[in-house]
């Protein structure tokens, strides 16, 4: 796998990197996972600390590119990235649905 840092943004505000990068491949698509490594491993971050926010494989195509979030700490992240990205990295369990309340039966007006 190989892995080119397009651009690397600090946000100061965040207290995160923002990271665009290129990954080529030869076989399958990475998993999740294998790219946050490879990624971290790149810029120096702590695979824990980071979120890939966007994964764009065009068809046909050998490469990937990603939008990564590095954070400097465990906190920051989970204050600041919504649910639904918190539980497809597996940093927190799948909320459960709340399930309808069946509808009282309706009596008959003798």
């Amino acid at each position: 796998m190989n892995v080119n840092i397009v651009s690397n943004t600090d946000n100061k505000l965040l207290d995160r990197k923002e990271i665009e990068a290129e990954v080529s491949f030869d076989a399958a698509t990475p998993k999740r996972f294998q790219l946050k490594e490879a990624v971290g491993q790149k810029i120096g971050a702590n695979p824990e600390l980071m979120v890939l926010r966007k994964v764009v494989n065009a068809f046909g195509s050998h490469t990937v590119r990603i939008t990564a979030y590095a954070y400097s700490s465990k906190e920051l992240l989970m204050a600041t990235e919504p649910t639904y990205v918190k539980v497809r990295e597996g940093m927190m369990p799948k909320p459960e649905k709340k399930k309808k309340a069946a509808p009282a039966p309706k009596k008959k007006q003798v």
